[in-house]
């Protein structure tokens, strides 16, 4: 009697176990991939600027002499604006000989032969300080000094800093699509079966492109319960 009392016991424990297994093994099955996204806009943080001037004329020799005024009254504005030193990088000046262009006998192209080009490139992390400068292009060239239509370019370097609270805020939003889901299905979620980050996407304002548009889509597998 005894071993039969055990034997049913262990049958019935059996049978649990089985069914236990076999649930578990279709559960495993059971789940739903959601994406999470998280966008913010940031400000540039650091902005580069080329400037470039020139003078022409025949006489290559006298066109040096020429330059270094303009070179001297560009940095006096840009330093009256609050741009330092080391903010400021020198470049050689550049000669161009047009009759190399054109046929300077026969068509006579130019007035001037010889084109002289001084150049230096401003870096900056004060983003607001060389826009508003950018913007005084006109009191620059009431001191006589003419600059070309070069535009600042700017960028993102905090790119590193960001990521951990996007990727925790599209994780987070993931979720919540994820709850929801099991809500509609009347069941719940479960343990991430699988999880993917997207690549960060970063793209300028067509309007502002001092701004900058930061993007990530994270994809979550979510086991049901």
């Amino acid at each position: 009697m005894k071993n039969s009392i055990v034997l049913a016991i262990g049958i019935a424990l059996a049978g649990f176990f089985i069914y236990c297994g076999i649930d578990n093994f279709a559960s495993k099955d059971r789940y739903v991939t959601v994406r999470g996204l998280s966008e913010c806009e940031v400000m540039a943080d650091q902005v580069t600027w080329d400037i470039s001037f020139n003078v022409t004329g025949n006489q290559l020799e006298a066109l040096y002499p020429r330059l270094q005024p303009k070179q001297d009254q560009l940095l006096s504005f840009l330093k009256d604006n609050g741009v330092t030193d080391d903010e400021i990088f020198f470049s050689a000046p550049t000669c161009y000989d047009r009759s190399d262009w054109y046929n300077w006998n026969e068509k006579k192209a130019y007035t001037d032969q010889f084109v002289v080009t001084g150049s230096l490139t401003i870096v900056s992390e004060d983003v607001e300080k060389i826009r508003n400068i950018h913007m005084q292009q006109l009191e620059l060239m009431k001191r006589g000094v003419v600059i070309d239509g070069s535009r600042p370019s700017y960028n993102y370097m905090g790119l590193n800093e960001l990521k951990p609270v996007m990727v925790e805020e599209a994780t987070r939003n993931a979720r919540i699509v994820a709850n929801k889901f099991a809500e509609d299905a009347d069941c719940s979620i479960g343990s991430i079966r699988n999880a993917r980050q997207g690549q960060f996407e970063v793209y300028s304002d067509e309007i502002r492109p001092y701004m900058r548009h930061v993007r990530v889509v994270t994809t979550i597998d979510y086991f049901l319960k």
